[in-house]
């Protein structure tokens, strides 16, 4: 077996979000993917790179609200999953763990800015304020902009990984690290609260679903 080195994952070439590989093999499940590539192959999980790194990095685009920041978790996510892919249980789900892992990676930067805004003395005048969302913002359709003004990051964050990702409740809970109840308690509050905006806004549905597309 050839030893694999973070140095070998880095110097992969660098493919741009909503770039991917054109397929050259009949597609494979992510998990056995994540079996190869704990065995070494770095095809594999390269593969596995293509595949999720533009859904990492919408994810961390929707909390953290800065491309570089985003890019930044996503790099990072995939190098820890590189790192812990040989304990990686094939008969879980790829997409939770590898999900798990970037929220751990955003919560990070969100403290790491929330020192740096207490060490400048500017957190209290940050939350005062009500800053509005930074130019690298994702253009949220008419019902996500809504959800993202009437809900906490972390509510919208469950709703994003309900629709966008498309995790069930279970899966949503494990990423999180709630109780599944807990997680769909919070998910029909929030969708409550967003029917209830709409309603008094009026406002209906942008036409075609959410203006981020299928993930």
């Amino acid at each position: 077996m050839i030893p694999v080195t973070d140095h070998d994952l880095a110097a992969r070439p660098a493919i741009a979000p909503g770039v991917s590989r054109a397929p050259t093999h009949t597609p494979q499940t992510d998990e056995r993917l994540a079996a190869r590539a704990a065995e070494g192959d770095r095809h594999a999980f390269g593969e596995l790179v293509d595949r999720y790194q533009d859904r990492i990095y919408r994810f961390a685009l929707v909390r953290l609200r800065c491309a570089p920041d985003a890019a930044d978790v996503t790099q990072e996510t995939m190098c820890r999953a590189w790192r812990s892919i040989r304990r990686f249980d094939t008969t879980r789900c790829f997409a939770t763990w590898v999900l798990t892992i970037a929220r751990r990676e955003v919560i990070e930067v969100v403290r790491r800015r929330r020192r740096a805004e207490r060490d400048a003395g500017r957190e209290r005048e940050r939350l005062n304020a009500g800053d509005p969302p930074g130019q690298e913002a994702v253009a949220l359709g008419e019902m996500w902009a809504i959800a993202r003004r009437v809900l906490d990051d972390e509510t919208f964050e469950l709703i994003w990984l309900c629709y966008v990702e498309d995790r069930t409740p279970a899966q949503i809970a494990r990423v999180v690290g709630a109780s599944g109840v807990a997680v769909r308690v919070r998910l029909h509050r929030a969708r409550k609260r967003i029917a209830e905006a709409c309603a008094g806004a009026r406002t209906a549905p942008t036409e075609g679903g959410s203006a981020y597309g299928a993930a």
